[in-house]
């Protein structure tokens, strides 16, 4: 089963340490699938200076198909961290307002493209990559599409959901500011009818609502571990979760059913809390002052 990252990628940098590890949700999801058992690949846009190097030579060191990708003249996306207690806490003023080619010059797909990404089961993109418009050419593919629309209010509004959800399989939430089991359904529903078919609600270490098509709701739990960094946990869970249904038969216009959902939760936050004690998003770091 294919599984291909379209969208973002970067580099986080740790401040304290003077260490780019490679990052994105596109990127990290493509990285994360391989490692459980996918055929993986990403399409996104990177710079040609060093960190825009290592970004691809660690995604072919990971098996990632990187073939589609767009190298274009400039600085690769970059985010300044700090960790804290295991938690990471980023620096928005470390780099100021300049920006990465992936922010400037997001992939505009082609015929080739539409044609390459028609061989994957599954497409994952996310609000952070500038590729709104893109992605709904998607559902010429014929593969499940599925979004990461993160926690942030601006990728919440009527107006981005009604744009959006007609065309998802299943919508990605972070919610864990959300207090109530009621208003985190209310949200869900809403996504739901705006047109996505399944939505995943993920609340930390209250652990995961799966609001399915049938209407049923699965609920997973968290495994809770002392983290060493949790950059990328919530991209591992969704890697990690999507590469679980895939494998239990989840593929387009089928229901996601007890069977296929809670085995693949289960498994999911396993491996997230495994990855909470990698530096980084997968580790790789490279050494470097910026």
């Amino acid at each position: 089963m294919r599984v291909l990252g379209f969208g973002d990628c970067c580099v986080d940098y740790y401040i304290h340490k003077h260490t780019a590890y490679p990052g994105g949700n596109a990127l990290n999801v493509a990285v994360f699938a391989s490692e459980n058992g996918m055929d993986s690949g990403f399409l996104g846009t990177v710079g040609t200076d060093d960190i825009g190097k290592h970004i691809m030579k660690c995604a072919k060191e990971k098996n990632i198909d990187i073939s589609r990708c767009r190298i274009v003249e400039g600085t690769s996306g970059k985010a300044a961290v700090n960790i804290v207690d295991g938690n990471r806490v980023f620096d928005g003023k470390y780099f100021g307002s300049e920006h990465g080619v992936g922010t400037l010059y997001p992939p505009v797909l082609k015929p080739q493209d539409i044609e390459y990404m028609s061989t994957y089961d599954l497409i994952h993109g996310s609000c952070y990559a500038h590729i709104e418009d893109e992605f709904l050419k998607l559902t010429e593919t014929k593969a499940l599409l599925t979004f990461d629309f993160s926690s942030e209010e601006r990728y919440r509004t009527d107006e981005y959901l009604r744009k959006l959800c007609p065309v998802m399989d299943l919508a990605l939430f972070s919610c864990e500011h959300m207090v109530t089991n009621e208003e985190i359904e209310v949200f869900a529903r809403k996504v739901m009818f705006y047109g996505c078919k399944n939505v995943l609600m993920t609340m930390g270490p209250r652990g995961q609502k799966l609001f399915a098509e049938s209407g049923e709701v699965f609920e997973g739990k968290a495994e809770l571990i002392t983290p060493v960094d949790t950059m990328g946990a919530g991209d591992s869970f969704c890697a990690a979760l999507l590469s679980g249904m895939l494998k239990r038969g989840w593929k387009k216009n089928t229901l996601i059913t007890k069977e296929i959902a809670i085995p693949a939760m289960v498994a999911a936050s396993e491996y997230s809390a495994k990855n909470c004690l990698v530096e980084g998003s997968f580790g790789s770091g490279l050494k470097i002052i910026m």
